[in-house]
């Protein structure tokens, strides 16, 4: 089972969580949490899968593990890309839609995340008029003319989107802090923690580790 950070993990109930320190009590009363979870970016060891719990304000988040066994779904970022026109009454909607028909073009793999693509996962409403519009891109390497693209057309929406760019093996990095600084230094989160690393010759450099 290939399972990755954003995923959205669903378990039967939170009698299932391997969790190393007390249960919140908000956990056992609010749905958002009672059965789902999204994938944490941190190392995956005895198929003990680190996932965040959510609850009814950004205070009441919980950290804790699924075993692999449990797991009933794994719903990802990307297959939520096809169930975009579902949400067509939400306000996020134009933006998911323009953000489909652009990197349908340009051939891009990507996904909502964050309080949105949650909602889109688990049909529970947990968005607001004021939630952030977060998205992860997939890319097999750093093709600096595409991410410059992207950047510019992002720029042309009406709203703030943050975009995550995601690369197999390295980690991950936000698409703005790369395009202002990736000849000084950029942060790039590894399951092991942050790196700044800049682009030099091409190739990623690691300037230091957090």
């Amino acid at each position: 089972m290939e399972i990755k950070v954003h995923d959205i993990i669903k378990f039967s109930n939170v009698d299932k969580l391997e969790h190393f320190t007390a249960v919140p009590e908000w956990v056992l009363n609010t749905a958002a949490a009672s059965n789902y979870g999204v994938v944490r970016r941190m190392p995956i060891s005895n198929k003990l899968i680190p996932i965040g719990l959510r609850g009814e304000s950004r205070e009441q988040r919980f950290g804790t593990y699924i075993h692999e066994e449990n797991i009933v779904e794994v719903i990802t970022p990307n297959s939520l890309v096809m169930c975009i026109d579902e949400f067509e009454k939400r306000i996020y909607y134009p933006t998911l839609k323009g953000l489909r028909d652009e990197f349908s073009k340009l051939n891009l793999s990507w996904g909502p995340t964050g309080s949105i693509g949650f909602e889109m996962a688990t049909n529970i409403n947990v968005t607001s008029m004021k939630s952030d519009i977060d998205i992860s891109l997939y890319i097999e390497s750093i093709d600096e003319e595409l991410l410059k693209e992207v950047g510019r057309f992002i720029k042309t929406l009406d709203k703030q989107i943050d975009v995550q760019v995601e690369i197999p093996i390295i980690g991950a990095f936000l698409l703005n802090d790369y395009i202002r600084n990736y000849e000084t230094g950029f942060i790039i989160r590894t399951p092991f923690g942050p790196q700044l690393c800049s682009i030099q010759d091409r190739k990623i450099k690691v300037l230091a580790v957090n």
